[in-house]
């Protein structure tokens, strides 16, 4: 790979430790090593390993190692087929084909297509997203695997069945460029990691090379090795670089993109620091009427449970000048053993009246337990009902408006203890590339109060915190409005020249 090389964007120049454009990958002593061991070629002419798994923290260099490895295959061995696999054709296109269309490109070897490059000695590569299909029957010696983590379907474990390394082939291997995922969810790569990390055994000829707790990074289990270091070893990995990143991140994100952990499906949501830290009003509105925010228009989140879980209501206002959301009140209903809650003299009430003190202008709800309360508020009261259904989709996006509006301190609340609980016992169910709140399994705490909570948040921020179902007439002061009046009877009523005859 040194020589001729890799050809990169952004070369690391380590004389003034920095990137310094367009370059040679340059590899450090650590990767020299263990891309020696694991693509080592034996006696017989087969590879060492016909699995390797390459996992450090993000920002480690491994997918340019990956689309190296590609470009180092395809230039060696002639008359293949190499695939590159992502979760879609997007990521791969952008990350290792970008990297290996570039070094091809500047070698002179091909002109290289989004999905596809060709080498004169008739081996070529294609770009492949999680569409088993398209796999099969293939002869490829390599496959290059990136973010293993994130193949969660049953579609990507046919993908990786149909593109196993072909036994009868002198020269077949998959290379997985990774980081850690969610235990119960990556299952793919969780397998793996147990088969090889956790159930392996350490390379003897690595066993130098070892974490922060002095545990070798190295693993072995039959044909298949794995590199899985939770150590930051690339020189711009600097303690600025993740002091930022800790203020920007997750817990369990940061964990798993910059040490290379597995995480639980389920978190804490926040730290209950953040929501003190967001106490800033003296108390609702209900009590603070001469407050300038009792005229504004004020968006409010329903959640209902009948049976055994809680109901809550909650208004927020969006104050556009100073980008804050203020919770301007809220009540929470806990039934009682046998007693269900009667929505009409409970939520319903309270939102009537809340509607005769304030300007409500939007009520958010899922339907689910409420679609007769719905009728009723808009059918009476003529109060604007935005149907919210608590789908998974929906409550990621609902649940990281929430996150930030807290996270970023432009959420200010009134102390509340009751709500405080409902927060505190909330989680964070991890979707990788999001999350939803959901009540904690083992705390069986109610968080209906959150949930409405961050319905109102969310809506507000979407819509401003105005009732974007009324249409907004818009007078313009200079408009010539006379040719749109009535003529006299006999006449057309249209302006000209759409009123001449013959008009098509």
């Amino acid at each position: 790979m040194e020589d001729p090389g890799f050809f990169v964007k952004q070369a690391y120049d380590a004389e003034k430790n920095s990137l310094a454009g367009s370059g040679r990958l340059a590899l450090l002593p650590h990767q020299k090593r263990i891309l020696d061991h694991c693509l080592h070629i034996n006696e017989d002419g087969k590879t060492r390993y016909t699995t390797v798994i390459y996992s450090c923290p993000k920002k480690s260099g491994k997918t340019t190692l990956e689309a190296a490895i590609g470009n180092w295959w395809g230039e060696e061995v002639p008359e293949t087929e190499i695939y590159a696999v992502a979760n879609d054709i997007e990521q791969v296109q952008f990350r290792v084909f970008q990297d290996m269309g570039y070094d091809v490109k500047n070698k002179g070897i091909s002109n290289p297509l989004k999905s596809y490059i060709q080498w004169n000695n008739g081996t070529y590569c294609r770009a492949l997203a999680q569409e088993y299909k398209s796999a099969a029957g293939s002869r490829h010696s390599l496959t290059l695997w990136d973010e293993l983590w994130g193949y969660q379907s049953s579609q990507s474990r046919l993908m990786w069945a149909e593109l196993t390394p072909v036994p009868t082939a002198p020269l077949s291997m998959r290379f997985i460029a990774t980081y850690a995922g969610i235990m119960g969810k990556s299952e793919l790569l969780e397998d793996l990691y147990n088969k090889v990390v956790v159930n392996g055994e350490a390379v003897e000829e690595l066993k130098d090379i070892v974490d922060g707790n002095g545990k070798p990074v190295c693993w072995q289990k039959g044909r298949m090795f794995a590199y899985w270091d939770h150590e930051a070893r690339m020189p711009w990995q600097t303690p600025e670089y993740y002091e930022e990143e800790m203020l920007t991140l997750r817990p369990s994100d940061f964990l798993r993109l910059h040490r290379n952990e597995w995480v639980t499906e389920f978190e804490q949501f926040i730290p209950i620091e953040w929501w003190k830290a967001c106490e800033t009003l003296e108390g609702p509105l209900t009590i603070f009427q001469d407050l300038k925010y009792s005229k504004w228009p004020i968006t409010l989140g329903v959640d209902v449970g009948v049976k055994h879980d809680c109901s809550a209501v909650t208004g927020v206002y969006y104050d556009s000048e100073r980008g804050k959301v203020g919770l301007a009140f809220h009540r929470i209903w806990t039934p009682t053993e046998g007693n269900p809650l009667d929505l009409e003299t409970t939520v319903e009430q309270y939102i009537l009246e809340m509607n005769s003190k304030f300007s409500i202008s939007a009520v958010v709800y899922d339907p689910t337990n409420f679609h007769r309360s719905m009728v009723t508020l808009r059918d009476k009261a003529r109060i604007n009902m935005v149907e919210y259904p608590q789908s998974a989709a929906r409550m990621e996006l609902v649940g990281q408006a929430f996150y930030d509006a807290i996270k970023g301190k432009y959420l200010e609340v009134y102390p509340d203890e009751e709500l405080t609980n409902h927060i505190r016992f909330t989680t964070a169910e991890n979707k990788g590339r999001g999350f939803r709140l959901v009540k904690g399994e083992k705390m069986g705490k109610p968080i209906d109060g959150a949930i409405a909570l961050a319905m109102s948040v969310h809506y507000a921020i979407e819509t401003g915190g105005v009732d974007i179902s009324k249409p907004i007439v818009i007078e313009v002061p200079f408009a010539n409005a006379s040719a749109w009046k009535p003529k006299p009877t006999g006449e057309d009523n249209l302006p000209w020249p759409f009123n001449r005859p013959n008009r098509r």
